[in-house]
């Protein structure tokens, strides 16, 4: 199995390629960044696909914010233009509303839907084309076997995924909330990154989760292959990750070991609490964010209640990797000195001169 992060700037977008029990290779596709960076990242990895006779086999949506599906957006334009062909088996996507759908003409593969909400336009087209999930994907779903990879659902919870649809009546002009920093961690705007902050001097047990309704029903999951397994935190709010860790009986004493964490929310603090990671027993934390962004994620007291945690195994070494290289992110540790990295044991990488960070997990 190998698994590839996108630099999707302040965004998620990932991909899954393993060789199924049926001796053929297979595709997951887990969010897809913006629509601006669709043609750099995600267009040449699907033409290549087509190229080879695959398929994605299963695109994951975690949740309606334009960083996390406007790469789909445009994927659809250019079926509707007639660029690409829909090489998509099925979706995991919980539409925020069943909206109306309009007439379509018989040979039409896209419906004119400029008029509506873009998450709307997804939830059309899949309608459409009868490709819409059959039930709400969420946390009452069976674990799912994917040729040979278990697909095991964590968030969101049915509360969740019905607070997002309350928020959005059925058929309203009600506009969407397009932004996932339109109600970032903590519930405030943060006007300055805490990057001069030194990581031992952070109140790590302070903690006001995210109010996002929308980020709450983000779609968050297990994937296991062979023994491996990767945690897919997408945005979800940390409590409801841990009320589905302990349903599957783990906890603080018993925790549940993986080899990556796809760290939530790019890194803010309002996403990743203390409590979450004294759940798992992990030494790799991908965060998909370039830093540049106005609410200055990842936030430094998210790494630090990651590094800091008292139920952290005793001689563990952590990996943080950044979907970039800049100076800024370069900067976050800067105030502690270079002996931070012993003292808490732990190292950093930057992507470099790639589209992605690459990763085989199946040795």
């Amino acid at each position: 199995m190998e698994i590839q992060f996108y630099k999707a700037e302040c965004g998620d977008a990932a991909k899954i390629r393993f060789l199924g029990n049926d001796q053929k290779f297979h595709n997951i596709f887990i969010d897809s960044g913006h629509q601006r960076t669709f043609r750099p990242i995600l267009l040449e990895e699907i033409l290549n696909l087509k190229e080879m006779g695959e398929y994605i086999d299963l695109w994951i949506l975690s949740h309606i914010h334009d960083d996390h599906i406007g790469g789909v957006l445009k994927y659809l334009d250019l079926i509707k233009s007639g660029e690409l062909e829909d090489v998509v088996t099925q979706w995991y996507y919980n539409v925020p509303r069943f909206i109306t759908v309009n007439a379509h003409k018989p040979n039409s593969k896209i419906s004119n839907a400029s008029s509506i909400n873009q998450a709307d336009i997804i939830y059309e087209y899949l309608k459409t084309n009868k490709k819409l999930p059959e039930k709400d994907i969420t946390a009452d779903l069976q674990t799912r076997n994917l040729f040979g990879l278990i697909l095991t659902l964590l968030t969101p919870s049915s509360t969740k995924l019905n607070k997002l649809r309350n928020k959005y009546p059925i058929d309203s002009s009600n506009e969407l909330e397009r932004h996932e920093l339109d109600s970032v961690s903590d519930a405030k705007a943060i006007k300055d990154n805490d990057y001069l902050i030194r990581l031992l001097e952070f109140e790590i047990e302070d903690f006001v989760e995210d109010k996002s309704v929308e980020n709450g029903s983000s779609i968050s999951l297990i994937t296991e292959f062979k023994n491996r397994k990767i945690l897919w935190l997408a945005d979800s709010h940390p409590n409801d990750v841990i009320k589905s860790l302990e349903k599957l009986g783990y906890s603080k004493e018993n925790q549940f070991e993986c080899d990556w964490v796809k760290v939530s929310h790019h890194g803010s603090s309002g996403n990743n609490n203390s409590e979450l990671y004294s759940f798992i027993k992990c030494n790799n934390y991908l965060f998909s964010v370039n830093g540049e962004n106005k609410y200055n994620l990842p936030e430094k007291k998210c790494l630090a209640r990651i590094l800091r945690n008292k139920n952290r195994s005793k001689g563990s070494v952590y990996n943080f990797y950044f979907t970039y290289d800049n100076e800024l992110l370069r900067s976050i540790f800067k105030v502690d000195g270079t002996e931070i990295y012993n003292e808490l044991k732990f190292n950093v990488h930057y992507l470099k001169n790639s589209k992605y960070l690459k990763i085989d997990i199946s040795k």
